[in-house]
């Protein structure tokens, strides 16, 4: 500036005038990035679910589903025969017991019993599984005993449906003793074809409970009251909506040997002979379906890796490829607890997914409703829509170039143009249990590597929901059996429901039940590193912008948590304060007596007593 300051009058206005130039220039690019930055959220994510212009796609395109799926409300359920021979409802020994006492209801750490519809009543542990076994060896049971290995569960599933067939659309029908009729087998010993698809079947209005299992698995009694009240609960007082279906893995191969040499597919007397060594008790033989490495293998050539962390969804695939007369296919595990009616449970899940609108489904999955942080589910829900500009980021299928969507197209082409109507009363086509996560951003995921036949690889838009306990529709199975056979697309199984669910436009659902915390009583900082900012606070909308979260060893439902185990052994009277650890405090106490809210428990390690 000195040099300038000497210049000649004329030469400094020319000087400065280029200067200013500069400036303005600078400022006026500053602010052009700014704009650009700020184009409205909606509509970059819309471009998201369109197809990519300079690549015209050429190749046959699949049958798109209707753009409004929206079934017709069932007949009420005709009651149904229990394992006592009596009509459920009207059999005290059957019935469950439900207590409400004076004292506040325990507030969840996250989820919501109001939002999702769950009763606000507490349970013994002999009013929740005294009629399935529970306490029966004791002098002071005093409901009727049951020959529990001469019930058969399958036959009566199948009594209950034809009670109500007339509720039922013509497509449905019974789900054939397993003993006698078995339809999984290889490829080319089937006339199954090798792909279906979604337009070829009608809806049945039923769902099918997978609980998964495997040959040697030992059925302690806990085990036995868990799979005897899913089925009394869901299966009969569920008027045939629901089949409770026992998934046997054979355990034929560890990774690098055979560990079980009899090829269960190659003779009747062969699958025979696995019934019989898988070691399931006799009263769920003819509800139990037997599978193998061998035969995900046959099927799925292409996918090199068939292990559950990897692919524990190939034979629920195959399950819906081979026994389409179920709509729904849930997967539950033999490591988790329903401590109040699991019935009641799975159709109140369901009842909220289906009102759920699909618009910002995504954006409310990738956040947990924490009451403290936020209030109740409809401010949560305002807050996520004020956080996404009233856009959605799966709004129609979410475009890769590996995937020709069946989903219907949306009704409109801004999302911002829609009231959250789209969705309501479809059934959801991906349910999950838990919040989601996206592993293209920054995140811990330790699987988030883990993904072939995709060009943009980790880039490739995906999201995961831990653990792999959810729901998917037949629709769903079909697709993500076809992507497998024919190009052998892969995600990590955690991953697959929901991906393969945005991928190709179908209906996402987290109905977000109430999970508790071992401490009672948080700190803001601590409660923080869960919420993590909330919907208020996220630059994009989708998600925190920080998918770091503490680990979960506290919670009521999560996939490394060992407080469901503490919460289940207090309140069955197996637990001491000698132990380490206080009787949880969501128990209730009185008269002697524990009670367990209305939730649900996962994971479950095994424990003997003596």
């Amino acid at each position: 500036m000195n040099s300038l300051a000497l210049a000649h009058p004329k030469i400094r206005r020319y000087a400065f005038s280029r200067q200013a130039l500069y400036i303005g220039l600078a400022i006026c690019a500053v602010w052009v990035f700014f704009v650009s930055m700020r184009i409205d959220v909606a509509e970059r994510w819309s471009n998201l679910t369109k197809p990519d212009p300079h690549f015209p796609d050429t190749r046959p395109q699949p049958k798109r589903l209707p753009q409004h799926n929206v079934l017709p409300q069932m007949a009420d359920r005709i009651p149904c025969y229990g394992p006592r021979g009596k009509l459920l409802g009207k059999s005290p020994d059957d019935d469950l017991v439900e207590s409400e006492f004076d004292d506040r209801y325990p507030v969840p750490f996250a989820g919501s019993f109001e939002a999702v519809g769950f009763d606000m009543t507490y349970m013994s542990a002999d009013a929740r599984y005294g009629p399935y076994g529970l306490g029966e060896e004791k002098e002071d049971y005093k409901r009727s005993k049951v020959d529990w290995d001469n019930v058969d569960w399958g036959k009566l599933q199948n009594e209950c449906f034809e009670r109500n067939r007339k509720r039922f659309p013509k497509s449905a029908d019974t789900f054939n003793d397993t003993r006698i009729e078995h339809r999984f087998t290889y490829k080319n010993a089937t006339s199954i074809p090798e792909i279906r698809y979604w337009h070829e079947f009608e809806s049945t209005r039923r769902t099918a409970i997978v609980i998964r299992s495997w040959r040697g698995y030992e059925y302690l009694p806990e085990d036995m009251h868990h799979i005897r009240s899913l089925i009394a609960e869901a299966g009969l007082r569920g008027g045939g909506d629901y089949q409770v279906i026992l998934l046997v893995d054979m355990k034929d191969w560890d990774g690098e040997q055979n560990e079980y040499n009899n090829e269960i597919f190659s003779s009747p007397e062969a699958y025979q002979q696995g019934l019989k060594d898988a070691g399931v008790p006799k009263e769920f033989e003819s509800i139990t379906l037997l599978w193998d490495y061998r035969l995900l293998r046959d099927w799925y050539p292409l996918v090199p890796e068939h292990r559950t962390m990897w692919q524990v969804f190939q034979p629920v695939q195959l399950l819906a490829l081979h026994y389409p007369e179920f709509d729904h296919f849930w997967q539950v595990e033999l490591d988790m607890r329903f401590l109040g009616d699991s019935g009641k449970i799975l159709d109140r899940l369901s009842t909220f997914a289906r009102n759920e609108p699909r618009k910002q489904a995504l954006e409310r999955a990738n956040f947990w409703h924490i009451t403290e942080k936020i209030g109740d589910y409809q401010e949560f829900f305002r807050t996520v829509d004020k956080g996404a500009h009233g856009g959605s980021r799966a709004w129609g299928p979410v475009r890769v170039r590996e995937i020709l969507p069946i989903g219907p197209e949306p009704p409109m082409p801004d999302p911002r143009n829609e009231t959250f109507r789209w969705g309501v009363g479809e059934d959801a086509d991906a349910l999950v249990t838990s919040f989601c996560l996206d592993p293209t951003k920054p995140t811990p995921w330790v699987f988030k590597g883990w993904i072939y036949g995709f060009k943009t690889g980790e880039e490739t838009p995906r999201y995961y929901c831990p653990p792999a306990i959810q729901r998917a529709s037949r629709n769903l199975l079909f697709v993500i059996h076809q992507a497998q056979v024919e190009e052998g697309l892969r995600i990590p199984s955690e991953a697959t429901l929901p991906t393969f669910a945005l991928w190709h436009g179908l209906k996402l659902s987290f109905p977000q039940h109430p999970v508790f915390h071992r401490e009672s009583n948080f700190d803001a900082e601590f409660q923080s590193k869960w919420w993590r900012g909330g919907p208020a606070e996220s630059s994009t909308g989708v998600g925190p912008d920080n998918m770091y979260a503490p680990r979960g060893l506290g919670l009521t439902f999560w996939w490394e948590t060992q407080f469901p185990r503490e919460i289940f052994t207090w309140w069955t009277g197996k637990n001491t304060e000698e132990d380490g650890h206080d009787v949880p405090w969501i128990l209730h106490g009185d008269n002697g007596k524990l009670y367990a809210p209305n939730i649900i428990l996962h994971p479950m390690k095994h424990m003997k007593w003596d």
